[in-house]
């Protein structure tokens, strides 16, 4: 069985000793195998392509076995690289408890995304609880749409991100499944007959989505009113009593009640929440926040 170790002060000259293993090396694996990409693994750790391809020949050296293989349209595992990705993650993961144990590192940024409509609803309280475990700290807050925020990640403009599920992800924990509902202020009655008006989000958006092949499933004509990236734009929208529109059922508005099937709507299938973590963010203090989301979340859904 093959030895790692972490040390630098190893004689090149023993045989015997285990191959030397880095972070740099590692966090290059793990963000290749969960980007399924050389490309996308550059940006998101702020390489070029080259050093990336480079770590991983010199992890592979080191290693004395093939980790990937490589092909034109994709990369894949091998029988080694399974085993040994559950290792290097482990690592990294040792290696930010290190830091946070000796508490190294209390200060600087995180930078964390999280879609509007649940920055609304959540963010006060989380500010809050992570002030307290970790004054010296700052949070550099993003709020977009959930794709917007998974590309900044992928580039490296975040460390973790909150998101709503496009389609799977190697980089995304589910942590919430979200019930979709149609909504409209409790004032709005739909007519039975003519297009049901519309406030959706833009093109993208996996709520608009399910929406309109929900709706292509039945009889019933619909208009697309009113177009807005911003939740805000579309809670004053629907606040004017012109238009129906889908969101999750936690974040509901109190002045806002549900259409269902009684009013001529078809039901809708749910979404997930994910986390995601750069494989670059190695902050003592991302174990906490990921704590604190994921609390976050289950009490929301209490």
């Amino acid at each position: 069985m093959k030895r790692f170790v972490l040390m630098e002060s190893i004689d090149s000259t023993d045989s015997s000793a285990a191959p030397l293993l880095d972070s740099e090396l590692l966090s290059a694996f793990v963000a290749v195998v969960e980007n399924d990409s050389f490309t996308a693994a550059a940006r998101q750790l702020h390489k070029t392509q080259s050093t990336i391809s480079a770590r991983l020949r010199t992890l592979e050296q080191r290693l004395d076995t093939r980790l990937l293989q490589r092909t034109s349209r994709r990369v894949a595992l091998t029988r080694d690289g399974e085993t040994f990705l559950v290792y290097a993650r482990r690592i990294l993961q040792l290696q930010r408890e290190a830091v946070s144990v000796l508490g190294t590192g209390s200060g600087g940024v995180i930078r964390l995304g999280v879609p509007e409509n649940y920055a609304e609803a959540w963010l006060p309280a989380l500010l809050q609880r992570f002030a307290r475990l970790h004054p010296g700290v700052r949070l550099h807050i993003h709020c977009r749409m959930s794709r917007e925020l998974l590309e900044a990640l992928g580039e490296g403009q975040l460390d973790l991100v909150l998101s709503v599920c496009h389609e799977p992800r190697p980089t995304g924990e589910v942590v919430a499944t979200e019930t979709l509902v149609w909504a409209a202020h409790r004032d709005f009655r739909p007519e039975a007959e003519g297009a049901l008006p519309l406030a959706l989000f833009p093109e993208g958006c996996p709520y608009r989505r399910r929406a309109l092949d929900a709706l292509a499933r039945t009889a019933r004509t619909w208009t697309l009113e009113y177009t807005s990236q911003s939740p805000t734009g579309l809670r004053v929208t629907v606040d004017q009593g012109s238009a129906v529109t889908v969101t999750d059922r936690r974040t509901l508005p109190a002045s806002w009640h549900v259409l269902d099937e009684h009013d001529g709507l078809p039901s809708l299938p749910s979404t997930e929440l994910e986390l995601h973590r750069s494989p670059s963010f190695q902050h003592p203090a991302g174990d906490d926040l990921e704590a604190l989301l994921r609390d976050m979340v289950a009490s929301a859904a209490a």
